[in-house]
């Protein structure tokens, strides 16, 4: 059978979290991505040990849910899938900068860090490359930057400092990989976090990274 696709732009609601309000006292603003099969209210409860007055903390959430779990219980989200993967890069990287103009970030003059996760990672490292926002560094944690962009590295991220965490038992990479990464980080001046754990954001590493 024969068809054609198409695709048409559709206006939709996304969630964002945010802890802190941008004022006069705010020194720097961290914008946290999740991982996959992840809720931001869940997500964004491990950033409370760094919770400041002079601190804000932006979460978005993934513009798909779904059930991590069959057909029902808790849902999830993603920030894509490889299903039409250029049309849903693009438009995270267009609410990523939505989000950016709505918490008032373009005046703003202090320090914008942007923090991912896991998946978040990749999403956070497309968006960087892609943004004509302001970002100060970037945090790569638990994750992968973005194949297409890393070799060799994108133009765009190399005008950014990497801080790459990682845990030493981490389920969801091997060694090698492990390995391979941090070599690639080292080499292109990243800074590296090594804190005892797996595949999650625990206190001891985000009180390194202030």
């Amino acid at each position: 059978m024969k068809f054609t696709s198409h695709a048409i732009k559709v206006t939709k609601t996304a969630r964002y979290l945010q802890v802190g309000s941008l004022n006069d006292t705010t020194t720097e603003v961290w914008i946290v991505l999740h991982g996959y099969a992840q809720l931001v209210t869940d997500f964004i409860q491990s950033f409370e040990c760094i919770v400041a007055p002079n601190r804000v903390i932006v979460a978005p959430e993934g513009l798909n849910r779904f059930y991590a779990k069959g057909f029902g219980g808790k849902p999830a989200a993603t920030w894509m899938t490889s299903e039409e993967r250029e049309l849903e890069i693009a438009d995270y990287i267009a609410y990523l900068d939505q989000v950016y103009r709505q918490c008032g970030l373009e005046s703003f003059n202090g320090r914008i860090r942007l923090f991912g996760f896991s998946q978040g990672v990749a999403t956070a490292s497309r968006w960087a490359a892609a943004t004509s926002m302001r970002i100060d560094d970037l945090i790569v944690y638990a994750g992968e930057l973005a194949a297409e962009l890393t070799n060799p590295l994108a133009p765009q991220l190399a005008r950014y400092p990497i801080t790459y965490v990682t845990g030493t038992s981490d389920p969801m990479i091997s060694a090698e990989k492990a390995a391979a990464i941090q070599e690639w980080m080292l080499a292109h001046q990243a800074k590296l976090i090594v804190f005892n754990g797996g595949h999650q954001v625990v206190p001891e590493a985000l009180m390194q990274l202030i």
